[in-house]
């Protein structure tokens, strides 16, 4: 992958729309755009993650990265054909904004770093986070501008790493403890268990208190 796919794409709208329907399509595209080179960004780390032989010593986490790697691949090819559908033509390529708040997240996750499964995952985490976000706003701007195609892009974008997070979430307690093990630490019995149980009910008393 050539430096040229971390870049944002941007499009122009078409020239024969209104003032404002042009501003509204503008908006639209930003969003696919930047939400495209956020992916992007991602694809390089996640997929040095499934060849790494770190990985395999934890199936459950294997099969998750490929899964993400997996949503990764469809969500960069959905954006491409969504840009095409909104129209206009190729710009000159803008760094993303995305692509800065990623920084030591995604990024961290290169080839050139020696670092644990519970890095990675946690690098992941954070990204998946943000990428979620995103979609999130998306999916807010695209029912707000009464575009139903697009809405639905996000709220599946948003709905794919939402789960995917919240798999890291099982998964972490096993693995760092696992490792803290493995760098000879004497580590209690039936600790992930607790610690996995103690979160999830934490997640769901502050999910019942938040309003709607």
């Amino acid at each position: 992958m050539n430096d040229a796919r971390a870049q944002t794409i941007r499009y122009d709208g078409n020239e024969t729309k209104t003032e404002g329907e042009d501003h509204e399509l503008h908006s639209l595209q930003a969003y696919v755009s930047d939400l495209l080179a956020l992916e992007r960004h991602l694809e390089r780390p996640i997929e040095t993650q499934r060849t790494a032989d770190a990985l395999a010593r934890y199936p459950a986490a294997k099969t998750l990265i490929d899964q993400i790697a997996a949503q990764n691949r469809a969500h960069i090819e959905a954006l491409e054909a969504t840009l095409k559908l909104l129209g206009g033509h190729g710009a000159a390529p803008l760094k993303s904004a995305w692509a800065s708040l990623l920084g030591g997240a995604a990024a961290a996750i290169g080839a050139s770093r020696k670092t644990k499964v519970t890095k990675w995952l946690r690098d992941d985490d954070t990204a998946l986070n943000l990428a979620a976000f995103s979609y999130g706003l998306l999916h807010a701007t695209a029912l707000g501008l009464d575009d139903e195609g697009v809405a639905r892009l996000g709220r599946a974008g948003m709905a794919d790493y939402a789960r995917s997070v919240m798999e890291i979430n099982q998964l972490v307690p096993e693995i760092v403890l696992d490792e803290l093990a493995e760098e000879g630490n004497v580590v209690a019995t039936g600790a992930a268990e607790r610690v996995r149980e103690e979160t999830n009910e934490i997640w769901r008393r502050q999910a019942g208190a938040v309003r709607t």
